[in-house]
């Protein structure tokens, strides 16, 4: 009988566990934030990415590509020189280099900005980058074969979850370019929204439409 009533007990006990664990992992779901962030540009070079993030107060957090926080080294990892923080912070790596992605011509990252130096907590940032180089089907074969730099014909950097855990499918506002450079700035953007941005003599926005979702 007394066996009997400890092992109810320690079932209790497990349930119990599993449904505390359960409302962590839904109380502190992190989405992404743009909150206190001037501007992230990002430049496409040849073989590179360059991102630089700009705020509206001093920073001094970390910013990093996903997955070298622990490494922590350069060029996939930044922190500002000053203990006082930065209002600027500057990346730049290879397109080998810091767990960027390759799918044949199109190469994207993630750069998580993290307020706290050791931990993700809400309020922190991560953007999606890509770089494109897929050339247009209308473009010319005989240019395409001259020796010379490549460059990327569209680029795009999305707001998503600081999180690793969080789903990919889970992103935020989008800003796209049909050049080598593309900045997000967050008082331009709205939800659920995507800004492409042409030549300096015509800008077009698209606004898809907006669908009702069912609450969680």
């Amino acid at each position: 009988m007394l066996l009997a009533v400890y092992a109810t007990d320690n079932k209790k006990q497990q349930q119990n566990q599993e449904i505390w664990e359960q409302d962590l992992s839904d109380t502190f779901k992190i989405e992404g934030s743009d909150q206190g962030i001037q501007k992230v540009n990002l430049k496409c070079g040849a073989n590179s990415m360059n991102v630089m993030l700009e705020t509206e107060k001093p920073f001094t957090g970390v910013m990093y590509t996903r997955g070298s926080f622990y490494k922590q080294t350069a060029p996939c990892f930044m922190k500002p020189n000053d203990n006082q923080g930065t209002r600027t912070l500057e990346m730049n790596f290879q397109l080998d280099q810091c767990q960027t992605l390759k799918d044949g011509e199109l190469y994207s990252n993630i750069v998580v900005i993290q307020n706290d130096p050791e931990l993700i907590t809400p309020g922190d940032s991560a953007f999606s980058l890509e770089c494109d180089f897929r050339q247009p089907r209308s473009l010319d074969v005989e240019a395409s074969m001259q020796t010379r730099d490549r460059v990327a014909t569209k680029s795009k950097i999305t707001l998503t979850s600081p999180d690793p855990a969080a789903p990919m499918d889970n992103l935020h506002n989008s800003v796209f370019s049909n050049s080598d450079t593309v900045e997000y700035i967050p008082k331009f953007s709205k939800p659920n929204e995507t800004i492409r941005l042409g030549t300096v003599e015509e800008v077009t926005i698209d606004l898809p439409l907006v669908h009702e979702r069912d609450e969680l």
